[in-house]
């Protein structure tokens, strides 16, 4: 026991634990008000099934639109902040908003333009045509600002900003969907309201920081595309991939009830990830760095990797169980079939952050090809292994196909790297751009 009690004092002295311990309390806090107020969101007079149900499409529709507004230029800025000059960062930075906003102006005129036969066929509220196009641009916004902040290591900046969006969209959901029993359009409008105050203080960051420099030229908006492309094409293979996709639940007609329940142990499922992603969120600028300045090599890179690993088998283990106590003790009886449901999902995006330790090198060398070539073949697996499970197992098999498409496409990324990190590593060339 004295041991233990000197690791853990140990720990807690270290500066690289107290940064990876925010950004799991900063990303925990969020999700842990989401499970505070399951009670509330999983009670029929505040939220039907059926409201889930229409929030998880939401959720969908989101996630789809995301990649054609970001055009992949967040993970882009991700690694240009540790390869540009400050001057040359803030101008492509800037730029970056513009094309985004641009690119949500098309968004909404094609959603506009095939928005009978997206609401036949996918049941979607009429005013999904507008929110989506628009949230979609001010979560690639807020995600800007979360990037920037964290990759110049202001671990206290980080955990201030996160804490007041919870804080905010929660707050105004549960008064919406409580006091005034708007149902999910209360949490829609609490998401909205969180991410318009986020983009505000953003706002005068990056004009006190010095990173507002408009200068959008051809050149910048050439290479973003020729990024942006295979970055698309991979946010399409996630999309594919994720148990948040209930778009082929949709398609073949499964009850928005159902679809509710699953909905639930899909959020339960992905906070695995979430914690995870906090854990990434200190790993991956530090990778970066250490590429960047040349002192990463294949051991110091291994070493990182099974450390990465070790954290989140020692968080996802407690979460799961603590998951498990809040489906047989608070939530509502309604949603205990979905118990088999929520550990396929976890384990999903348990091995799904393991890729992501993986998949950062390509994003680093920005090597679109190989990006381009593991997210097209993922995108045709998945739409094959989707429509065949789903088809037989329904919500059972949705599940199934995430899990299965996950695991194919962490192999096909450590196949694509292999070489790659050989290369980079071994022979000790500088970082640089890879086709």
């Amino acid at each position: 026991m004295a041991a233990i009690i000197n690791l853990v004092k140990t720990a807690t002295k270290n500066p690289a634990y107290k940064s990876v311990a925010t950004y799991i309390f900063t990303n925990f806090f969020s999700k842990g008000i989401s499970l505070l107020l399951v009670p509330v969101f999983t009670d029929p007079r505040f939220l039907k099934p059926e409201d889930n149900g229409i929030l998880s499409l939401f959720s969908s529709n989101l996630m789809l639109m995301g990649p054609f507004v970001s055009l992949g230029m967040i993970q882009s800025a991700g690694a240009d902040f540790f390869k540009k000059s400050k001057e040359e960062f803030s101008r492509s930075f800037t730029s970056n908003f513009i094309i985004s906003f641009l690119l949500t102006l098309i968004g909404t005129a094609v959603l506009f333009l095939f928005r009978e036969p997206l609401q036949q066929r996918f049941q979607l509220p009429p005013s999904f045509v507008y929110i989506i196009p628009f949230l979609a641009f001010l979560i690639f916004a807020s995600e800007q600002l979360f990037a920037l902040v964290r990759n110049r290591n202001e671990v206290n900046r980080f955990r201030n900003f996160g804490i007041g969006k919870a804080l905010i969209e929660y707050s105004v959901s549960v008064v919406l969907i409580v006091f005034f029993l708007k149902g999910w359009e209360g949490r829609v409008w609490g998401i909205a309201i969180s991410l318009i105050v986020s983009n505000l203080v953003g706002f005068f960051y990056y004009a006190k920081n010095g990173y507002l420099q408009f200068s959008l030229t051809v050149q910048h908006i050439i290479d973003e595309i020729k990024f942006g492309i295979p970055v698309i094409t991979f946010q399409l293979c996630v999309f594919m991939l994720g148990t948040t996709n209930k778009l082929f639940l949709a398609y073949f007609k499964v009850d928005t009830r159902e679809l509710g329940i699953y909905a639930i142990a899909c959020v339960f499922g992905t906070l695995v990830g979430y914690l995870g992603q906090s854990i990434f969120l200190y790993v991956q600028p530090k990778v970066y760095k250490s590429i960047s300045d040349g002192s990463a090599t294949i051991e110091s890179l291994k070493r990182e990797f099974f450390h990465y690993f070790k954290m989140l088998i020692a968080v996802g283990v407690p979460c799961i169980l603590f998951v498990l106590f809040l489906y047989y003790y608070v939530i509502n009886k309604i949603y205990l079939p979905g118990i088999h449901l929520f550990l396929l999902v976890s384990l999903s995006s348990f091995i799904w952050q393991l890729n992501n330790y993986f998949f950062l090198f390509l994003l680093y060398y920005k090597a679109k090809k190989k990006i381009f070539t593991v997210a097209a073949i993922s995108v045709v697996v998945s739409v094959i292994v989707n429509t065949l499970m789903v088809k037989n197992f329904m919500i059972l098999g949705d599940a199934l196909a995430s899990l299965i498409n996950t695991c194919i496409f962490t192999l096909l990324v450590c196949l694509f790297i292999r070489k790659l990190v050989a290369e980079k590593f071994k022979k000790k060339i500088p970082a640089a751009v890879t086709t």
